[in-house]
């Protein structure tokens, strides 16, 4: 009993300890992490990315023209990228990047078939939008 008592200890131990060393750069968190907004003659959407400490993603809160409520997706950190997979009946594939201070969202449709399984399509159709920052968060 108490060898598998310590087997346990050790094994939840790994894990945390694994858990807690998937830090996001603060060159990363300093690009992306605010307000932006993208402005159009008839609408304005709105977008806000937080990055909380000790995890391995960053919140992207799509607030749109805050006529209905926002919508919070989770999006993994690749490269000088975030990305946030597809999920069915939720979002297509979103690229957020940020080149000369402005935010790129690139979002790719993805379809699904019968079953909730992703189709590869040839054309794949690509949306993009610029936005520019609002409001910066500050730090203490």
């Amino acid at each position: 009993m108490k060898k598998l008592f310590i087997g346990i200890f050790l094994i939840s131990g790994i894990k945390l300890s694994y858990a807690q060393n998937a830090v996001i750069p603060v060159s990363i968190t300093s690009v992306f992490e605010g307000t932006w907004q993208y402005k159009t003659r008839f609408q304005t959407n709105t977008v806000k990315i937080r990055f909380e400490q000790g995890k391995d993603y960053a919140l992207f809160m799509d607030i749109g023209s805050g006529e209905a409520p926002a919508k919070i997706l989770r999006a993994a950190v690749k490269g000088k990228l975030l990305v946030i997979t597809a999920i069915q009946n939720q979002n297509d594939d979103i690229e957020l990047e940020v080149i000369d201070r402005k935010l790129i969202l690139r979002v790719k449709r993805v379809l699904w078939n019968k079953e909730g399984n992703r189709l590869h399509s040839d054309s794949v159709l690509t949306d993009q939008r610029i936005f520019r920052r609002i409001v910066q968060p500050h730090k203490p």
